[in-house]
């Protein structure tokens, strides 16, 4: 049996921007998605079998798929049953997936029948990647360009997909720039992660971005931010950053930033981190920021060092 994990990831700076090449700063959490892969020996039909199981260690998916030649000589997966879980999105989207990396990877799935069981090890809706750690893990499998096989499914900067494969903190531009980094900042134990209690659609935020007008100067006003941030070890300034940082991307989007819309009233800097509107924010704070928001009915308040790897 083969077996594949990677890291959810968070992204501290540039959500939005990183689209336009804002340089940005993404770090990975010690939740992920792990996936084990059985070959079998088959002399008749060769099936990929499909299992996608939940941090509660529920199979919320199942799904049997038949792996044949097209009349062109392309090898593709066709849908054997679709009767288990219904879930015939999923199904298209993992098609999808399976038939790009065949066709980056003439080889993979060439003989034989597989079983392939994920394991997601933190809830869905706290928008740390399942769909990412997907891409990375069969692209490990596969043995195939993780970007390329994110970019012919679900899209986006890429940002995701480099925390998936490094395992580390990035700075990040695009495919073709970022490099691993190592945010360690001096007042670690004064950073919280906040979940807002829902779910935010990343494909929907960006489709938002994209209908309004950039103005450039954003993208070197992150830039410069993410610049001074990776270097800040003062926790006043730190602060006043993140809150430029929320600034700057208000501006662009034309929503309310977080803290002004929730927790006026909250006395440390509060960052949206990703699609605004759900997922976790980063709350600076003292030893009195967890009971804070879970007297406000946020009950997931996270330490740094409970989250980032």
């Amino acid at each position: 049996m083969e077996s594949y994990f990677s890291h959810g990831k968070l992204l501290i700076t540039g959500e939005y921007v990183v689209l336009d090449g804002a340089l940005s700063l993404a770090i990975p959490t010690k939740y992920g998605q792990r996936m084990e892969v059985e070959f079998r020996e088959s002399e008749d039909e060769n099936t990929l079998t499909w299992y996608s199981i939940d941090h509660d260690g529920e199979t919320w998916y199942r799904e049997e798929f038949l792996i044949k030649k097209s009349s062109d000589g392309q090898r593709i997966i066709c849908t054997n049953s679709m009767e288990v879980c219904n879930v015939n999105e999923v199904s298209d989207k993992l098609i999808q997936i399976i038939n790009k990396a065949m066709v980056q990877n003439p080889w993979f799935l060439t003989d034989g029948s597989y079983t392939v069981r994920t394991y997601l090890d933190f809830p869905n809706d706290w928008g740390l990647g399942s769909s990412s750690t997907l891409i990375c893990n069969i692209s490990k499998w596969a043995e195939v360009d993780a970007f390329e096989l994110s970019e012919a499914s679900f899209g986006g900067s890429g940002y995701d997909i480099a925390v998936g494969m490094l395992g580390g903190d990035i700075l990040y531009r695009s495919p073709e720039m970022w490099e691993g980094y190592v945010y360690k900042p001096a007042f670690m134990k004064s950073l919280y992660f906040v979940h807002l209690n829902q779910k935010q659609n990343s494909r929907e935020g960006i489709a938002k971005y994209r209908s309004e007008k950039l103005d450039k100067e954003v993208v070197e006003t992150i830039s410069a931010i993410t610049e001074q941030l990776i270097k800040c070890d003062d926790f006043v300034e730190f602060q006043e950053l993140i809150t430029r940082h929320e600034e700057a991307v208000s501006s662009v989007i034309k929503m309310t930033p977080v803290k002004e819309k929730y927790f006026a009233d909250y006395p440390f800097a509060i960052k949206s981190l990703g699609a605004w509107g759900g997922d976790f924010v980063l709350a600076c704070g003292d030893t009195n920021t967890p009971e804070y928001f879970k007297n406000k009915g946020y009950d997931t308040v996270l330490s740094y060092s409970d989250l980032i790897k």
